[in-house]
Protein backbone atom coordinates (compact mmCIF):
# COMPACT_ATOMS: atom_id res chain seq x y z
CA UNK A 1 0.00 0.00 0.00
CA UNK A 2 1.06 3.26 -0.83
CA UNK A 3 0.13 6.27 1.06
CA UNK A 4 1.43 9.66 -0.06
CA UNK A 5 1.03 13.28 1.56
CA UNK A 6 1.38 15.46 -1.51
CA UNK A 7 3.53 18.60 -1.09
CA UNK A 8 3.08 21.52 0.34
CA UNK A 9 1.30 20.55 3.60
CA UNK A 10 0.78 22.64 6.71
CA UNK A 11 -0.12 26.25 6.83
CA UNK A 12 0.22 28.44 4.16
CA UNK A 13 3.40 31.57 5.57
CA UNK A 14 0.00 33.89 5.59
CA UNK A 15 -2.43 31.65 8.12
CA UNK A 16 0.79 30.99 10.11
CA UNK A 17 1.89 34.76 10.13
CA UNK A 18 -2.03 35.19 11.37
CA UNK A 19 -2.03 32.52 14.34
CA UNK A 20 1.40 33.00 15.44
CA UNK A 21 0.55 37.03 15.56
CA UNK A 22 -2.79 36.07 18.00
CA UNK A 23 -0.47 33.19 20.07
CA UNK A 24 1.29 36.41 20.68
CA UNK A 25 -0.54 38.64 21.46
CA UNK A 26 -2.29 36.46 24.29
CA UNK A 27 1.22 36.13 25.44
CA UNK A 28 2.05 39.61 25.73
CA UNK A 29 -1.40 40.15 27.15
CA UNK A 30 -1.99 36.93 29.63
CA UNK A 31 -4.55 38.98 31.77
CA UNK A 32 -6.75 40.50 29.13
CA UNK A 33 -9.41 39.13 26.68
CA UNK A 34 -8.09 38.25 22.95
CA UNK A 35 -10.80 37.86 20.40
CA UNK A 36 -10.78 37.10 16.81
CA UNK A 37 -13.25 39.20 15.08
CA UNK A 38 -15.00 36.18 12.61
CA UNK A 39 -13.09 32.92 11.58
CA UNK A 40 -9.33 34.02 11.83
CA UNK A 41 -8.79 31.14 9.37
CA UNK A 42 -11.34 28.11 8.10
CA UNK A 43 -10.20 25.21 9.89
CA UNK A 44 -12.23 24.45 13.21
CA UNK A 45 -9.29 22.28 14.51
CA UNK A 46 -6.65 25.26 14.42
CA UNK A 47 -9.89 27.35 16.05
CA UNK A 48 -10.21 24.59 18.81
CA UNK A 49 -6.33 25.20 19.54
CA UNK A 50 -6.69 28.73 19.75
CA UNK A 51 -9.91 28.62 22.09
CA UNK A 52 -7.52 26.20 24.58
CA UNK A 53 -4.85 28.94 24.48
CA UNK A 54 -7.77 31.89 25.71
CA UNK A 55 -8.39 33.32 22.49
CA UNK A 56 -11.96 34.14 21.88
CA UNK A 57 -13.71 33.43 17.98
CA UNK A 58 -16.46 35.69 17.38
CA UNK A 59 -18.47 35.03 14.53
CA UNK A 60 -21.97 34.22 13.92
CA UNK A 61 -23.50 32.87 10.36
CA UNK A 62 -25.90 35.85 9.62
CA UNK A 63 -24.22 38.63 11.53
CA UNK A 64 -22.01 41.13 9.48
CA UNK A 65 -18.16 41.56 11.24
CA UNK A 66 -19.38 45.47 11.58
CA UNK A 67 -22.30 44.22 13.90
CA UNK A 68 -20.37 41.82 15.92
CA UNK A 69 -18.17 44.27 17.04
CA UNK A 70 -21.10 45.57 19.06
CA UNK A 71 -20.43 42.10 20.96
CA UNK A 72 -16.69 42.69 22.31
CA UNK A 73 -15.81 43.81 25.56
CA UNK A 74 -14.34 47.18 25.38
CA UNK A 75 -11.58 45.97 26.90
CA UNK A 76 -10.63 43.69 24.54
CA UNK A 77 -8.14 43.26 21.92
CA UNK A 78 -9.35 42.36 18.55
CA UNK A 79 -7.73 40.06 16.00
CA UNK A 80 -8.78 40.99 11.84
CA UNK A 81 -8.54 38.06 10.18
CA UNK A 82 -6.19 36.58 7.50
CA UNK A 83 -9.17 37.49 5.20
CA UNK A 84 -8.78 40.82 5.04
CA UNK A 85 -11.66 43.58 6.21
CA UNK A 86 -13.56 46.47 5.08
CA UNK A 87 -11.70 49.56 6.49
CA UNK A 88 -15.25 50.77 8.37
CA UNK A 89 -14.25 47.73 10.71
CA UNK A 90 -11.03 49.48 11.46
CA UNK A 91 -13.12 52.64 11.55
CA UNK A 92 -15.22 51.82 13.67
CA UNK A 93 -12.75 49.95 16.31
CA UNK A 94 -10.87 53.30 16.37
CA UNK A 95 -14.36 55.23 17.45
CA UNK A 96 -14.90 52.30 20.02
CA UNK A 97 -10.85 52.99 21.76
CA UNK A 98 -11.10 49.41 21.16
CA UNK A 99 -7.05 48.24 20.28
CA UNK A 100 -6.91 45.76 16.91
CA UNK A 101 -4.05 43.67 15.70
CA UNK A 102 -4.68 43.28 12.06
CA UNK A 103 -3.49 39.67 11.10
CA UNK A 104 -4.55 40.32 6.69
CA UNK A 105 -2.47 37.76 4.70
CA UNK A 106 0.22 40.08 2.86
CA UNK A 107 -0.76 38.54 -0.27
CA UNK A 108 -4.62 39.40 0.54
CA UNK A 109 -3.25 43.04 0.77
CA UNK A 110 -1.52 42.94 -2.20
CA UNK A 111 -4.29 41.88 -4.00
CA UNK A 112 -6.18 44.63 -2.66
CA UNK A 113 -3.33 46.91 -3.30
CA UNK A 114 -4.05 45.92 -7.03
CA UNK A 115 -7.30 46.71 -6.63
CA UNK A 116 -6.79 50.19 -5.36
CA UNK A 117 -4.46 50.96 -8.54
CA UNK A 118 -6.76 50.03 -10.91
CA UNK A 119 -9.64 52.50 -9.70
CA UNK A 120 -6.92 54.90 -9.71
CA UNK A 121 -6.25 54.57 -13.52
CA UNK A 122 -10.59 54.87 -13.60
CA UNK A 123 -10.83 51.17 -13.99
CA UNK A 124 -13.91 49.49 -13.35
CA UNK A 125 -12.74 46.31 -11.21
CA UNK A 126 -14.21 42.63 -11.85
CA UNK A 127 -13.46 40.55 -8.91
CA UNK A 128 -13.86 36.93 -9.64
CA UNK A 129 -15.17 35.62 -6.06
CA UNK A 130 -17.58 33.60 -3.78
CA UNK A 131 -20.53 35.55 -2.57
CA UNK A 132 -19.99 36.27 1.34
CA UNK A 133 -16.48 35.06 1.81
CA UNK A 134 -14.64 37.56 3.70
CA UNK A 135 -11.69 37.82 1.61
CA UNK A 136 -14.65 38.74 -1.38
CA UNK A 137 -16.70 41.43 0.98
CA UNK A 138 -13.32 42.92 2.02
CA UNK A 139 -12.59 43.78 -1.88
CA UNK A 140 -15.81 44.91 -2.62
CA UNK A 141 -15.88 47.26 0.79
CA UNK A 142 -13.10 49.19 -1.60
CA UNK A 143 -15.73 50.70 -3.92
CA UNK A 144 -18.80 51.06 -5.53
CA UNK A 145 -17.01 50.44 -8.67
CA UNK A 146 -15.88 46.76 -7.46
CA UNK A 147 -17.94 44.44 -8.83
CA UNK A 148 -18.25 40.69 -8.16
CA UNK A 149 -18.40 37.92 -10.78
CA UNK A 150 -19.36 33.90 -9.85
CA UNK A 151 -16.50 32.27 -11.82
CA UNK A 152 -18.16 29.61 -12.24
CA UNK A 153 -21.72 31.54 -13.91
CA UNK A 154 -20.04 34.78 -15.81
CA UNK A 155 -22.28 36.73 -17.14
CA UNK A 156 -21.80 40.37 -17.70
CA UNK A 157 -25.11 42.61 -18.12
CA UNK A 158 -23.73 45.50 -18.79
CA UNK A 159 -20.06 47.25 -20.95
CA UNK A 160 -17.71 48.11 -17.99
CA UNK A 161 -14.94 50.92 -18.60
CA UNK A 162 -11.62 49.27 -18.92
CA UNK A 163 -12.34 46.27 -16.26
CA UNK A 164 -9.48 44.90 -14.51
CA UNK A 165 -9.88 41.35 -13.48
CA UNK A 166 -8.75 40.35 -10.45
CA UNK A 167 -10.01 37.26 -7.59
CA UNK A 168 -9.82 35.52 -4.72
CA UNK A 169 -6.85 34.25 -3.96
CA UNK A 170 -7.39 30.88 -3.54
CA UNK A 171 -9.90 29.95 -6.57
CA UNK A 172 -8.74 27.23 -9.34
CA UNK A 173 -6.56 28.63 -11.47
CA UNK A 174 -8.18 26.73 -14.37
CA UNK A 175 -11.57 28.06 -13.68
CA UNK A 176 -10.23 31.74 -13.59
CA UNK A 177 -8.99 31.16 -17.00
CA UNK A 178 -11.86 30.22 -17.93
CA UNK A 179 -13.78 32.76 -16.55
CA UNK A 180 -11.17 35.75 -18.02
CA UNK A 181 -11.51 34.37 -21.31
CA UNK A 182 -15.71 34.78 -21.53
CA UNK A 183 -14.94 38.19 -19.93
CA UNK A 184 -12.33 38.80 -22.53
CA UNK A 185 -14.64 38.14 -25.56
CA UNK A 186 -17.22 40.48 -24.49
CA UNK A 187 -14.49 42.97 -23.67
CA UNK A 188 -11.75 43.00 -25.47
CA UNK A 189 -10.17 46.06 -23.26
CA UNK A 190 -10.03 44.01 -20.06
CA UNK A 191 -6.87 43.55 -17.76
CA UNK A 192 -5.90 40.76 -15.89
CA UNK A 193 -3.82 40.56 -12.73
CA UNK A 194 -2.59 37.62 -11.50
CA UNK A 195 -3.80 37.13 -8.17
CA UNK A 196 -3.55 33.27 -7.28
CA UNK A 197 -1.56 33.20 -4.03
CA UNK A 198 1.66 30.62 -4.46
CA UNK A 199 0.40 28.69 -1.67
CA UNK A 200 -2.82 27.62 -3.47
CA UNK A 201 -1.07 27.41 -6.52
CA UNK A 202 1.51 24.63 -5.53
CA UNK A 203 -1.44 22.85 -3.94
CA UNK A 204 -3.84 22.84 -7.27
CA UNK A 205 -0.41 21.48 -9.19
CA UNK A 206 0.79 18.71 -6.78
CA UNK A 207 -2.61 17.22 -7.52
CA UNK A 208 -2.84 18.26 -11.22
CA UNK A 209 0.52 16.34 -11.47
CA UNK A 210 -0.68 13.23 -9.57
CA UNK A 211 -0.37 9.78 -11.08
CA UNK A 212 -3.66 8.60 -12.48
CA UNK A 213 -2.85 4.85 -10.79
CA UNK A 214 -3.94 6.68 -7.24
CA UNK A 215 -7.43 5.00 -5.70
CA UNK A 216 -8.32 7.12 -3.38
CA UNK A 217 -7.57 10.75 -2.59
CA UNK A 218 -8.31 12.56 0.86
CA UNK A 219 -8.36 16.69 0.76
CA UNK A 220 -7.94 17.79 4.16
CA UNK A 221 -9.46 20.89 5.51
CA UNK A 222 -12.22 23.16 6.85
CA UNK A 223 -15.40 22.76 5.80
CA UNK A 224 -15.64 26.90 5.42
CA UNK A 225 -12.19 26.90 3.59
CA UNK A 226 -12.73 28.05 0.20
CA UNK A 227 -8.90 26.43 -1.11
CA UNK A 228 -9.84 23.44 0.34
CA UNK A 229 -13.31 23.45 -1.68
CA UNK A 230 -11.28 23.81 -4.72
CA UNK A 231 -8.43 21.33 -4.06
CA UNK A 232 -11.60 18.90 -3.50
CA UNK A 233 -13.31 20.16 -6.65
CA UNK A 234 -9.83 20.16 -8.85
CA UNK A 235 -9.22 16.54 -7.54
CA UNK A 236 -12.40 15.26 -8.46
CA UNK A 237 -11.81 16.28 -12.20
CA UNK A 238 -8.27 15.08 -12.71
CA UNK A 239 -8.91 11.92 -11.04
CA UNK A 240 -12.43 10.79 -11.90
CA UNK A 241 -11.60 7.16 -11.45
CA UNK A 242 -10.38 7.79 -7.99
CA UNK A 243 -12.67 8.54 -4.73
CA UNK A 244 -12.38 12.02 -3.53
CA UNK A 245 -13.21 12.35 0.12
CA UNK A 246 -13.28 16.53 1.38
CA UNK A 247 -12.56 15.22 5.05
CA UNK A 248 -11.85 17.86 7.99
CA UNK A 249 -9.62 15.35 10.03
CA UNK A 250 -9.09 11.77 10.82
CA UNK A 251 -12.42 10.88 12.70
CA UNK A 252 -13.92 11.19 9.33
CA UNK A 253 -12.50 8.27 7.34
CA UNK A 254 -14.45 5.55 6.92
CA UNK A 255 -12.38 1.96 7.35
CA UNK A 256 -14.58 0.29 4.42
CA UNK A 257 -13.47 3.05 1.72
CA UNK A 258 -9.63 1.89 2.22
CA UNK A 259 -10.79 -1.76 1.10
CA UNK A 260 -8.76 -3.20 -1.61
CA UNK A 261 -6.53 -0.25 -2.77
CA UNK A 262 -3.10 0.06 -3.52
CA UNK A 263 -2.37 4.00 -4.03
CA UNK A 264 -4.37 6.72 -1.47
CA UNK A 265 -3.16 10.27 -1.79
CA UNK A 266 -3.59 12.86 0.87
CA UNK A 267 -4.05 17.08 -0.40
CA UNK A 268 -4.54 19.35 2.15
CA UNK A 269 -5.96 23.13 2.53
CA UNK A 270 -3.30 25.71 3.21
CA UNK A 271 -4.84 26.59 6.92
CA UNK A 272 -5.07 22.75 7.41
CA UNK A 273 -2.73 22.03 10.02
CA UNK A 274 0.36 19.71 9.56
CA UNK A 275 -0.22 17.48 12.82
CA UNK A 276 -3.90 17.51 11.28
CA UNK A 277 -2.89 15.72 8.10
CA UNK A 278 0.09 13.88 9.58
CA UNK A 279 -2.39 11.81 11.42
CA UNK A 280 -5.04 11.06 8.61
CA UNK A 281 -1.83 9.49 7.12
CA UNK A 282 -1.18 7.32 10.88
CA UNK A 283 -5.16 6.70 10.68
CA UNK A 284 -4.83 5.41 7.31
CA UNK A 285 -1.87 2.90 8.12
CA UNK A 286 -3.42 1.79 11.46
CA UNK A 287 -6.55 0.81 10.02
CA UNK A 288 -4.96 -1.06 7.36
CA UNK A 289 -3.03 -2.82 9.76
Amino acid sequence: MKIEILEPFGYCAGVDRAINMAFECKKEHPAQKVVVLGMLVHNQDTLDELARSGIETLFEENTSLLALIDKVDKNSIVILTAHGHAKTIEEKLNRLNIPFIDATCPFVTLTEEMIEHGLEEGRDVLYLGKKNHPEANAALSLSSRVHLIDPKHVKLDEKYHRPLVISQTTFSEAEIAQAVDIIKSNQNDAVVAKSICHASSLRQSALKDLSNDVELIYVVGGKNSNNTKTLFEIASASHPKAKVFMIQNASEINKKDLKGLNYIAISSGASTPKEVTLKVKETIESLLD
